[in-house]
């Protein structure tokens, strides 16, 4: 890498199970005819997960390993104010050292602030899903008896999946399992007279379930597209360009349901791939 000469960095602090916080560090440079990219560490944050104490981290590697701040070209990161912050934050230490620096928005996490964005009508949707998810499966009884009650229905799936926004692969996954499943959701509501058993009864509510799950699994697939080795600007810039237009495509297509169809019906509109 020192052969290289100039890099650019790729920062990510995270939580770990164990509830330390971890700074992952990915790098590339130009090895020869080839770009190669690989971890350059993964180093816990002893305090606080400021932008002084992130920058005290890197730069004690660059130190340890005799690696200058002048050959780092570029910075990646969320958009924390710990990370971008141009005084206290990362970005304003590194500037300190390397004025040159350019700093950048990961592409995929702009796109998942985006997607958090959503009318009110689905967000009302979103909450009542979680709050089902919830009364289900973070109760062990509950959990243990929708589990027979699946079984015995012959699904292909026997439980729901956790909503966490932590992790953005989440949402799409927690709402297709839940909209594969609800079916057996409703008869498990309705016999445990929960209040919510009737939002499975209102055909639009579902429709709108339905559409979320379809919507939130498409980003889905688009975030892991961006991802990976050998990943770059223009690929990335043509995805998601493309994504757009899909957007406007399905757009065009969704017609207002007349609402022909039961509370356990499939009244999912189907997605163009």
């Amino acid at each position: 890498m020192r052969r290289a000469g100039h890099f650019a960095l790729q920062l990510d602090e995270m939580t770990d199970v164990s509830g330390e916080a971890q700074l992952l560090a990915f790098v590339r440079y130009k090895d020869e005819s080839d770009i190669n990219e690989h971890v350059l560490f993964c180093k816990a944050l002893p305090g606080k997960t400021t932008g002084e104490e992130i920058f005290q981290v890197i730069d004690s590697f660059f130190k340890e390993h005799d690696i200058e701040w002048t050959y780092c070209t570029h910075i990646c990161t969320d958009g924390a104010a710990a990370m971008s912050g141009g005084v206290k934050g990362l970005l304003g230490q590194v500037k300190k050292v390397n004025t040159e620096i350019k700093w950048l928005h990961c592409i995929i996490h702009r796109e998942a602030l985006a997607s958090k964005r959503v009318s009110p009508e689905l967000s009302a949707v979103l909450d009542d899903a979680v709050k089902v998810i919830n009364f289900i499966h973070s109760r062990p009884l509950n959990r243990r008896l929708f589990q027979t009650l699946c079984q015995e229905s012959g699904t292909e799936h026997e439980q729901l999946l956790l909503h966490t926004d932590v992790r953005w692969l989440s949402r799409g996954k927690t709402l297709l399992r839940l909209y594969e499943l609800h079916n057996e959701v409703y008869v498990f509501l309705k016999e445990h007279q929960h209040s919510l058993a009737v939002v499975f009864e209102d055909a639009e509510w579902v429709a709108r379930l339905a559409y979320l799950a379809d919507v939130f699994s498409k980003l889905n697939e688009l975030n892991l597209s961006l991802q990976g080795k050998e990943s770059h600007i223009l690929n990335m810039y043509d995805k998601v360009k493309g994504f757009t237009k899909k957007l406007e495509l399905w757009r065009q297509q969704q017609v207002k349901p007349q609402l022909p169809f039961g509370p356990l019906s499939d009244p999912r509109p189907k997605l163009a791939p």
